[in-house]
């Protein structure tokens, strides 16, 4: 009742008209108490002198009898309360009435005195009940005449705030109707200026929000994703967008669908099970006050199609509660995502099945390939193995038949020299099919060092020689007889590589041609090598195929020694010391082969030169130098006679053999040789072993070890360096390699 503001207004005016009536009547009565005080104040000093004039002459003659008179008299007459006279010593002379108990008096004393002699005092009192009768006449009247003016202007009031409150009423009642989400609200004018202001801007804003609230109603109906509101209480939908009614395949406009959103609905997880009520995210909003962000869900409808739905639920709270009052939600059809998704899924796990069954192949495939790789470098090793141990027997005794002190005759020393350079050739072919299952496994490694290319070229050339004039070909070095030219390079390898090109130059050339081979400094600080010849030359196709393996460009009846695979080892051992490799070529005119190798500073000393050549006899040595101790720990007894009669060829060595490796480890400690030469296949106990034994004890630590085996890989050569061989050469013996290796590890 009292919220309404006609009331407050009301209540307002009548404590204000209260106030104002209350201090209206105390001034009224502060007046008329204050006149009548000063009244009886008048007439108190009136009365002093002439009871002073009547009292005195009577109390100085002691008339008391008449005092007395004249007192009660003027008691009388003056209409006083009481009148006492009182003697100089105080006591009590005359007097009349008394003073009145609880009536207001005017009480005034004062002295008697007749021409300045104290005779007593006078005290009397004047009734002033008249003030108070007069107080309370006006207070009666002021009530009365209050109350009735309160009472007619709290009606004219009241009239005039219901006027006034009557457009206020109006406004609220229609701001009620907007809130409600009524439209076309009217609101007569008021004759009040500030009400009709009101009430106008009430209008702009009723409009604004009808229009506000139709486009924001427009965006969401043009919105893609469903929208719907939610009441709390009654979990009915209180509005929907037609999206969110299609995805329901339900009508917007009919009332029952408003009430029953999920009705003959069926809400799923992703797995296909029952979303229980719980889980359901406009449920879990209502209930936490929690907003429910990109929760996916499976919509079956009830004409049996589904829609799979990205949910997102935000409460609505009104002022500071913490209770939400209602919920919104949004549904994004994601079907074409989710289909996508799962095919996608499906898509990778097929992909996942078939790729695993093709790494299952691949594995298998690679596991054959690895058996393979690992059966071939087995067969290529025990090939190896079984062809340089009897090329030993034969290159060995050839080489001893060349280096023995007895002369053969011309024709059996050519029959040697033949069945050598027929041995060396063999062995030849066998290292170029190393170096290719090398290359092929990736395992080929150079060693580089700074390297005399005029030297190596020169030896190269000499080497070729002897097949160049058995072709009739012409050698033309180009080099510089004294010069030198410094590069980087593994001299090995380096030989190798112009051993065949050098080698092709005059295979594949005619009769009476030439091979020429020079260098030349680059800019790019590298050394060219070109090796040009005046053969039968390749046209486009041939050179296509010029580094295939096994590949020979033979013509119809034509016989050309080699494997085809020369070229392929020599570009790869090109490109492992850092070089480059090109080749041109002209049918019928010839074939030029240019390689080039980084360039190295010149060395500070000169490289000895620690190896005699090849074809150099043995040195003899003195006759009376005492014979020195040779421990050769081999089991074929072909490989030692062979030693022996190499040995034979120098006096002061004296051979002690093992056939196998116990024995040759007792051997070895109870007696330490000069030097000791090792097979590697051993029974009882491997080479390698016996390496690793003999360094370990401390009377053989410092014992020359030379491994000699028919293992040429490059792993078997790494593993007898890690056991501790100071050397390790290769079957067939190269008699004076061996000769050189043991007179630079155990020297005279």
């Amino acid at each position: 009742m009292f919220r309404t503001l006609r009331v407050q207004l009301i209540v307002g005016s009548v404590a204000i008209f209260v106030v104002m009536l209350g201090l209206l009547l105390w001034n009224a009565n502060s007046l008329v108490t204050t006149a009548l005080a000063r009244q009886f104040d008048t007439e108190a000093d009136q009365l002093r002198p002439l009871l002073n004039a009547a009292v005195s002459p009577l109390l100085a003659s002691r008339d008391y009898a008449t005092l007395s008179t004249v007192v009660r008299e003027s008691v009388a007459e003056r209409g006083l309360a009481y009148l006492e006279v009182v003697d100089a010593q105080g006591s009590q002379v005359a007097a009349s009435g008394t003073m009145p108990a609880g009536q207001p008096t005017l009480d005034v004393a004062m002295p008697l005195t007749i021409e300045g002699q104290h005779l007593g005092a006078l005290r009397f009192g004047i009734q002033t009940r008249a003030i108070a009768e007069a107080q309370a006449a006006m207070s009666r009247n002021g009530l009365l005449i209050g109350g009735l003016v309160l009472a007619l202007g709290t009606a004219l009031l009241t009239l005039c705030m219901t006027w006034l409150t009557k457009g206020l009423r109006r406004i609220a009642e229609a701001s009620q109707q907007l809130a409600a989400g009524g439209s076309g609200i009217e609101i007569p004018d008021s004759p009040v200026l500030e009400v009709r202001q009101v009430s106008d801007a009430f209008k702009r804003m009723a409009q604004a929000v009808h229009e506000r609230e139709a486009y924001l109603r427009s965006l969401i109906e043009t919105l893609t994703e469903g929208l719907m509101v939610t009441d709390a209480k009654t979990r009915q939908v209180l509005d929907r967008n037609e999206a969110a009614a299609a995805m329901y395949r339900a009508s917007r406009s009919r009332d029952a669908d408003l009430k029953g959103p999920y009705q003959g609905l069926r809400l799923l997880r992703p797995d296909g099970t029952d979303l229980p009520l719980e889980e359901r995210p406009t449920h879990h909003a209502l209930v936490t006050g929690e907003p429910v962000r990109n929760r996916i869900v499976n919509i079956l409808r009830p004409d049996g199609t589904s829609v799979w739905c990205s949910v997102n639920v935000s409460p609505l709270f009104r002022g500071g509660a913490t209770t939400p009052y209602a919920a919104v939600t949004s549904f994004t059809d994601v079907t074409r995502h989710v289909l996508a998704e799962q095919a996608l899924r499906h898509t990778n796990e097929d992909l996942e099945r078939r790729v695993g069954e093709r790494t299952a192949e691949l594995q298998q495939a690679k596991e054959q390939a690895e058996q393979a790789s690992r059966a071939k470098s087995d067969f290529l090793s025990r090939m190896s193995h079984e062809l340089r141990t009897p090329l030993n027997a034969i290159l060995g005794f050839a080489q001893l038949l060349q280096l023995s002190n007895t002369r053969l005759p011309p024709a059996d020393a050519d029959k040697v020299k033949q069945i050598e350079l027929a041995g060396w050739h063999l062995l030849e072919l066998i290292n170029e099919v190393l170096d290719l299952s090398r290359i092929e496994a990736g395992a080929m490694t150079t060693s580089p060092e700074t390297v005399d290319l005029c030297a190596v070229i020169g030896e190269s050339v000499a080497l070729v020689s002897t097949q160049a004039a058995a072709a009739n070909v012409r050698l033309v070095d180009l080099c510089p007889v004294d010069g030198r030219s410094w590069v980087t390079a593994d001299r090995k390898r380096l030989k190798q590589v112009l051993n065949n090109l050098l080698s092709n130059a005059v295979k594949y050339n005619r009769a009476g041609g030439q091979v020429t081979i020079d260098l030349a400094a680059t800019p790019h600080h590298t050394v060219r090598v070109r090796v040009a010849d005046t053969g039968r030359g390749m046209n486009r196709a041939q050179l296509a195929r010029l580094y295939e393996p096994f590949t020979r460009f033979e013509k119809a009846g034509e016989v050309v020694q080699g494997t085809g695979i020369g070229l392929v080892i020599t570009r790869r051992l090109v490109e492992l010391m850092e070089g480059t490799i090109e080749v041109e070529s002209e049918e019928g005119v010839g074939t030029t082969f240019a390689f080039e190798l980084p360039c190295a500073e010149a060395p500070h000393r000169l490289p000895p030169t620690t190896l005699p050549p090849l074809d150099a006899p043995p040195a003899s040595p003195p006759a009376t130098r005492a014979p020195r101790p040779v421990l050769y720990v081999e089991d074929n007894p072909s490989n030692v006679d062979l030693l022996r009669h190499a040995l034979a060829l120098r006096q002061h060595h004296e051979l002690h053999v093992a056939s196998d490796g116990p024995t040759g480890l007792a051997m070895a400690t109870a007696a330490p040789p000069a030097i000791a030469i090792v097979d590697i296949d051993l029974p009882g106990m491997d080479g390698l072993e016996l390496c690793r034994r003999l360094r370990a004890d401390p009377r053989t630590a410092a014992l020359p070890l030379i491994g000699l085996s028919a293992n040429a890989m490059l792993s078997d050569v790494d593993r007898a360096r890690a056991a501790g061989f100071d050397v390790y050469l290769t079957k067939p013996l190269d008699v004076v390699r061996l000769f050189a290796e043991m007179d630079r590890l155990a020297p005279a």
